[in-house]
């Protein structure tokens, strides 16, 4: 038994559903008012009702109730977690849900016998970063690593699903000019959430990726600059550009995308991804691939 915490995320319905297709078998870890159907209905999270029609069973609880975490780990092998409190809001903190929550969730895990447990963190974590979630995210690593389990820590560059999506496409969709943080001169891997959850799925079994952190990303890194002129090439089109300086806010982000932004331009990942995507089998998806059926392929 595998159980997904963070399931009805975008990523984690990902891994769920990918999880099913192999015909394994999932577990999803769901709170009853979780998420939003408009959420589900642009592509940014998956309802409960749609993974339990796949063929998930439900484990219902909340990652602030340490008894239903417990109720949830009983009986199971595997345990892969996504969960964050990113477009929660009320009680739902980077203290409650991703810190806490998770150092529960490994400590239950640990005392129900799990044998693996896989943890979606970031590149970039670290107890010094001047980013609340990659502070956060490093003492879970750490607690991870310190527990006896058997772990992997999955530490994935940017999302071109998430990012381009707010940077770029909320700005074409509303009629705005893009506006970048910097000179949107910092390169990263950008890579597919989709790829995200086949290396999830891929390193459960594969001894290669047992207790360890694995960097992954996708297989060119880019600049924003380069990425809306990429966007705009592939659609014919030259988009309104304004470059803002860093610390800024930018109007059409939600208010938690604002600091990550300014923290993008603080650093640049060029990773070499050949060896991670022949050990796992996983052909990352190229940014022209994602803007073609994105923004191009309506």
């Amino acid at each position: 038994m595998i159980l997904v915490v963070g399931a009805t995320g975008s990523l984690g319905g990902r891994i769920v559903r990918g999880l099913l297709a192999q015909g394994k078998e999932v577990r999803v870890f769901v709170r009853q008012n979780s998420p939003s159907e408009q959420m589900a209905a642009q592509g940014l999270a998956h309802t409960v009702q749609s993974l339990l029609d796949a063929g998930a069973q439900p484990a219902w609880g909340d990652l602030k109730d340490r008894a239903s975490i417990e109720a949830a780990v009983a009986g199971v092998d595997t345990v892969i977690s996504t969960a964050n409190s990113v477009k929660r809001g009320g009680e739902d903190t980077l203290e409650t849900v991703d810190l806490q929550g998770t150092l529960d969730l490994i400590d239950a895990a640990k005392r129900a016998g799990v044998k693996r447990f896989l943890y979606a963190s970031v590149q970039g974590a670290s107890p010094d970063s001047l980013v609340p979630l990659f502070q956060c995210k490093a003492a879970c690593e750490r607690a991870l690593m310190d527990s006896g389990l058997t772990y992997t820590i999955v530490q994935p560059s940017i999302f071109m699903e998430v990012w381009i999506g707010m940077m770029v496409g909320i700005p074409l969709m509303t009629q705005q000019t893009i506006t970048l943080i910097g000179r949107g001169d910092h390169a990263h891997n950008f890579m597919s959430e989709q790829d995200v959850a086949d290396y999830f799925i891929a390193m459960i079994d594969n001894p290669a990726a047992f207790n360890q952190a694995v960097m992954i990303g996708g297989p060119a890194s880019h600049t924003w600059t380069e990425i809306v002129e990429h966007v705009g090439g592939r659609m014919g089109a030259e988009l309104p550009l304004q470059y803002a300086p860093p610390g800024s806010t930018i109007a059409y982000l939600p208010e938690e995308a604002n600091g990550l932004a300014t923290a993008m331009e603080m650093y640049e990942d060029h990773l070499d991804i050949a060896a991670a995507s022949a050990t796992y089998g996983v052909r990352p998806t190229t940014l022209d691939e994602y803007i073609d059926r994105t923004f191009v392929r309506r």
